[in-house]
């Protein structure tokens, strides 16, 4: 897999993204901060970042919306393909844009709030910072129809057959789909040999892809080589991002899948993440969680350009829909549990009067 080239003058001055200096890679936003903070500065152009559902499918649509939306805001060009929903439905919910933090921490919004410690921790930066790339969206908000329709969107449709299906997949759809992205990165002269003076982005979302509704036959049970065509199809679309200026998320119903079809998919892409819910789960009453809506796992970071990906680490992150915006946080353990807390066993403390097996 060829790595991306040097970059060039027309590249760097492409609006909505910015070099890494550490690997001279370019980054776009993916239009939620704290992703792109986790990221290492965003989403590395010339790469697939697969999304591992939640159950219910919510939070990885939610996320989509964010990526298309950074898109239409830097007048980016847009491939976006769905057999579950809608595409034109995706497109009128995507979040408007806003100059401001919808719902900055509160902690460090008023004087009347503020932790009274030490004075000379007074100085310290807060959380509120200017943006490099990326902007802020407020969920609330629909952008407007006219914004919309002076967008580059291109809507996959499903096809219909008569004839045989192609021998490179066993579902013919996955096959049609990628045809549909080569062919948009050739009009578009997206490729990285095209000779052109103002560069752009494409950006390519796919919801959902692998549920029931992509089979050729709907109704049908898939066999094998129709659930192995779900990595194949990620590989070959990451062949297409590598040799242009594309970037592509893809969200797939992971609890539908077994673990060889997964870790194949993980394997096939660049950037791998996956969204455990709380809601219908024992999380879901916890009162340490209940501030949240689920996990948030980065199974895989890209390496691009260098030896080894600047993964976090094993700490551990959730996610959190607030009314307004949807943020990713590290999970913060309180110091101390009450009495209500303590009686819950997955909160249960060492040091605590109650006896366990294991003390210290």
């Amino acid at each position: 897999m060829g790595e991306p080239t040097k970059l060039s003058k027309s590249v760097l001055n492409i609006p909505g993204t910015k070099p890494n200096i550490q690997n001279s890679q370019l980054l776009t936003s993916s239009g939620i901060p704290s992703l792109d903070e986790l990221l290492g500065g965003g989403i590395p152009v010339g790469t697939v970042f697969l999304i591992e559902e939640d159950q219910q499918g919510t939070y990885a649509k939610i996320i989509l919306k964010y990526f298309l939306a950074e898109g239409i805001v830097n007048e980016h060009s847009t491939f976006i393909a769905s057999q579950d929903t809608s595409t034109d439905n995706i497109m009128q919910e995507l979040p408007d844009v806003i100059s401001f933090d919808p719902e900055p921490d509160i902690s460090n919004t008023s004087d009347d709030t503020k932790m009274k410690i030490a004075f000379r921790y007074q100085n310290l930066p807060t959380g509120e910072r200017e943006l490099d790339i990326g902007h802020h969206y407020d969920l609330t908000r629909h952008m407007p129809r006219e914004t919309l329709e002076q967008a580059d969107v291109t809507h996959w449709s499903r096809p219909i057959y008569d004839g045989a299906a192609p021998d490179t997949f066993s579902n013919v759809h996955y096959h049609h789909l990628l045809e549909n992205i080569k062919k948009k990165i050739q009009d578009g002269q997206f490729t990285l040999t095209d000779k052109v003076k103002r560069r752009s982005i494409l950006r390519v979302g796919l919801h959902a892809l692998g549920s029931p509704m992509w089979l050729h036959v709907l109704g049908e049970e898939a066999t094998i080589n129709q659930n192995r065509d779900l990595s194949m199809f990620i590989f070959c679309l990451r062949a297409l991002m590598r040799m242009s200026l594309a970037v592509a998320v893809v969200t797939v119903p992971s609890h539908l899948f077994e673990m060889p079809i997964l870790d194949r998919c993980v394997y096939s892409s660049d950037i791998a993440i996956k969204l455990q819910s709380f809601e219908g789960t024992e999380l879901e009453r916890n009162p340490v969680l209940q501030d949240y809506q689920g996990y948030f796992q980065l199974n895989k970071l890209a390496a691009i350009n260098s030896f080894s990906s600047k993964h976090p680490g094993s700490a551990e992150y959730v996610f959190k829909l607030r009314r307004r915006k949807f943020c990713i946080e590290k999970l913060h353990l309180p110091p101390g549990f009450s009495d209500s807390v303590s009686k819950d066993p997955i909160s249960a403390t060492c040091g605590s009067n109650t006896k366990h097996l294991l003390e210290f």
